[in-house]
């Protein structure tokens, strides 16, 4: 038995939605085919139908490798990947298919592809998502001879010959296959019920022939299947891109005609490019940051968005701030003192003295963006010395001054910006008696230290590559990520059966639930410990009506609306 997921596209979704609520029309509801041609931009004062964005200089636009924020920035404009999470109605929307069916044992996935062109005028086919999957895989491909090694492969490491392909026994994934133009089949080596989320990522994408042809060519001008098309190449040293709107694209078409990236050597840079009016758009450092503005202090839907009357967006990333407590080695091998660590840090002080409340202080290690996300869900995520001393006092009774026989060292990585912080937590943790040292040391130092299990408390950063809780649990918590992300050491027999549980149940309601169960018992646990939710900021001139900025940082540049 096979089961039929016919997913709203975002369009469709936006039209029932608004059509229910009697909201605005968003942009792009006219498809408007005039004759092609870009406005021409002038210094900061861009002309109707055109928009400036100042950006950090982008380290790869070509979807085989466009990881780095401004990369995957100029990507998303460029690319509509099969799938979409639409974050603001919390939904898994179809954008390049048009649906898509998953198999009983959840390892087989059929998409069928709605017709599309590319912004060379070929038609968009289910091979040509086979081939961009596959230069991605292959070690051995085009583009990485041009490019290195890719960052995103492991987005496809349960594909049927995935691991064939990666060592060379092979030329192509075995577990995809195309029976014609419009249906692209997928087959797992294990069951997968989340995949549909992989396959929004911006970087699996559909590419034409020419990838292949010439992948330095297309490396410096991608030619895509977006709302945007690239005007000229990017020689990887100009301080511009620019982009004009794709009149063939299959979905809306965009009334803004013109988008022009300006390169910069920093966020603060970027910043000041935008006060002094050379910039539509622009990313906000955290010391610019409009603090009222934060998503997770508003039920204003509104909130994600640049409009007339709001500036400055402000909203909760998939990303969490937490210290991986080595459970190999004492005393974080007690249960009771990581529940007492976590209890003494104070989240709402970090937040405010050291990111001027620019961030939200963590409840858990799943991010309230990531669907299934609970408020609260980590009981032990909380400020309460009282209860922090209690549980001390049963392991490292106080002595006099309140001082323990207990000392910690905290790791955490050099220029990361993090000192402030993990200063604020070294004082928490000194206020329940507990000493502390801290240790910087440099990127490749503090994985291998991690790795080896060299280390007591150590700082680290989680990104979800896709809005699932699973990989949130499976890569930190379950007993096959030892090798890997499992930093911790944690290992329980009855965590992993959730998820693996999870991973082969096809509503979406029960796979929550057991995923749901299975943060439960490590919330218990406290194998990490919590501290900041990521967040992101933009800040929009007068030019903008509305633009939605997403929790991954997109700009829905596609579908905004200007100023009159």
């Amino acid at each position: 038995m096979r089961s039929d997921i016919r997913v709203m596209s975002r369009r469709d979704l936006l039209r029932a939605t608004m059509a229910a609520a009697g909201a605005l029309a968003l942009a792009g509801c006219t498809d408007l085919r005039g004759g092609e041609g870009s406005a021409e931009l002038e210094g900061g004062d861009p002309r109707e139908g055109a928009i400036a964005v100042s950006s950090v200089k982008p380290l790869c636009i070509d979807p085989f490798n466009a990881v780095d924020e401004a990369g995957a920035q100029i990507c998303f404009q460029l690319f509509d990947p099969l799938m979409r999470y639409d974050y603001e109605y919390g939904v898994l929307t179809c954008l390049a298919a048009e649906s898509y069916t998953a198999s009983e044992d959840q390892r087989e996935f059929t998409f069928t592809i709605r017709e599309a062109y590319f912004h060379n005028g070929e038609a968009v086919r289910a091979q040509d998502f086979k081939r961009g999957w596959e230069r991605i895989a292959n070690p051995s491909s085009a583009a990485a001879g041009v490019l290195g090694a890719s960052n995103v492969s492991f987005l496809l490491s349960l594909v049927e010959g995935y691991q064939d392909l990666r060592e060379g026994r092979a030329s192509e994934l075995s577990g995809i296959a195309c029976p014609d133009d419009r249906t692209l089949v997928v087959r797992l080596s294990s069951a997968y019920a989340d995949f549909p989320y992989v396959c929004a990522h911006h970087c699996l994408v559909p590419v034409p022939d020419d990838a292949d042809a010439d992948a330095e060519a297309f490396s410096r001008m991608p030619v895509g299947n977006g709302p945007y098309k690239m005007t000229e190449a990017w020689d990887g040293q100009s301080a511009q891109i620019e982009l004009s709107r794709f009149l063939d694209y299959a979905g809306t078409v965009t009334t803004i005609d013109t988008v022009r990236f300006t390169f910069y050597d920093s966020v603060d840079d970027a910043y000041r490019a935008y006060e002094a009016g050379d910039a539509t758009l622009a990313p906000c450092p955290i010391e610019s940051v409009d603090a009222n503005a934060a998503s997770w202090k508003s039920s204003d839907d509104e909130r994600l968005r640049i409009t007339s009357g709001r500036r400055c967006v402000l909203g909760v990333s998939p990303v969490v701030s937490y210290l991986v407590c080595n459970t190999s080695v004492a005393p974080l091998d007690d249960v009771r003192f990581r529940r007492a660590i976590s209890l003494a840090i104070d989240r709402d002080g970090i937040s405010k003295r050291v990111y001027r409340d620019a961030r939200m202080p963590a409840d858990g290690i799943v991010a309230p963006v990531v669907p299934g996300y609970r408020e609260g869900a980590w009981p032990y995520c909380i400020h309460d010395n009282d209860a922090a001393e209690e549980l001390l006092d049963e392991l490292y009774p106080a002595g006099a001054g309140g001082a323990r026989d207990v000392t910690l060292t905290i790791t955490y990585g050099e220029d990361s910006g993090q000192r402030n912080a993990m200063e604020q937590i070294a004082e928490s943790l000194s206020a329940v008696g507990i000493a502390c040292e801290l240790e910087e040391l440099p990127f490749e130092d503090l994985y291998v230290r991690y790795r080896s299990g060299s280390f007591m408390l150590g700082r680290y950063d989680w990104s979800c590559d896709f809005a699932s809780m699973d990989n949130v649990l499976y890569p930190l918590f379950h007993s096959a990520s030892l090798s890997a992300y499992n930093f911790s050491r944690y290992a329980n027999e009855q965590v992993d059966t959730c998820i693996n549980e999870a991973r082969s149940t096809g509503s979406e309601g029960e796979r929550t639930s057991r995923l749901q169960e299975a943060e439960d018992i490590v919330a218990q646990d406290c194998p990490v410990i919590p501290y900041l939710f990521g967040s992101y900021a933009y800040v929009g001139n007068q030019r903008i009506e509305q633009l939605h900025i997403d929790a991954d940082g997109f700009a829905h540049l596609g579908e905004a609306e200007l100023a009159d």
